[in-house]
């Protein structure tokens, strides 16, 4: 049957342009809040997962280095990108649907260098970067485990992302559909057997050290508690303790997860 006037887009191309209409508006008068605030809790709370993933790639992998290449997807205004940058690494690209987006990055922080790609399909040559990171942007895109196997792609060494646990507790306080204006997303969540699954999947027997783990970490919550000790540096003691003991008894039952994969070398 013969189809009259022009195509409507997909539902694909429909939630990319979604999503990227939201993040120039969200991010149209500057960087969002949680990533200028100079309070020491702020920081902590915003920084603490992303430094703890490095921290036990670091330990795993004695080749990772300073000079050791990171792409983060869906970076937004590259907040992910400044605090790998902080924590030593030299040579870090950000990454987001929009160029206007990417070039606020570069602004914000003219140590990082900055792309537009679609994480689903960057379109770059496979093992590109030695590190790719992803933080909350899997589930914001309308195919997560494609976005995973994108990133297995084009990292040589190293793929770490942060999103949602399917744990009991992190569906019971966790929400199911994400709305940000005209985007709305499904909260995929993750767990160590799915991405064991799909990286043997994609990657084959042997090849890699699947070092996910399972967390508590909400920073609407401790940010509260925190502010009830006072909100300064005894207060993050505080925290840091609660957080250590809760994730030593019951790591498996936290709302929060990171998929860490490490690639043995060919």
């Amino acid at each position: 049957m013969e189809l009259k006037g022009e195509m409507q887009p997909s539902r694909e191309q429909q939630h990319l342009t979604r999503q990227k209409q939201w993040m120039e508006q969200a991010l149209a008068a500057g960087p969002r809040l949680h990533t200028v605030d100079p309070d020491g809790m702020t920081r902590y709370l915003v920084r603490w997962r992303l430094e703890e993933a490095l921290r036990r790639l670091l330990q795993a992998d004695e080749d990772i280095t300073c000079a050791s290449s990171v792409l983060v997807l869906c970076a937004a205004e590259g907040y992910e990108g400044s605090v790998l940058m902080d924590m030593g690494l030299q040579d870090v690209t950000v990454s987001d649907l929009s160029e206007a987006v990417a070039g606020l990055a570069v602004r914000r922080d003219p140590r990082l260098k900055a792309l537009a790609l679609n994480a689903e399909d960057t379109g770059l040559r496979a093992q590109s970067f030695d590190i790719v990171v992803i933080q909350d942007g899997l589930h914001h895109l309308q195919r997560p485990v494609q976005g995973f196997t994108e990133m297995l792609r084009i990292a040589s060494r190293a793929v770490i992302f942060l999103e949602p646990h399917d744990s009991l507790v992190g569906r019971l306080i966790g929400t199911e559909w994400e709305a940000n204006g005209p985007a709305v997303n499904y909260v995929f969540r993750w767990t160590k057997r799915l991405v064991q699954d799909i990286a043997c999947s994609y990657l084959g027997p042997s090849a890699f050290q699947n070092l996910s783990f399972s967390f508590w970490h909400h920073n609407v919550v401790l940010a509260k508690a925190g502010q009830r000790f006072g909100g300064g540096r005894f207060a993050i003691s505080c925290i840091r303790l609660a957080k250590t003991t809760i994730d030593f008894l019951l790591p498996r039952m936290g709302n929060q997860f990171c998929g860490l994969i490490v690639k043995e070398r060919e």
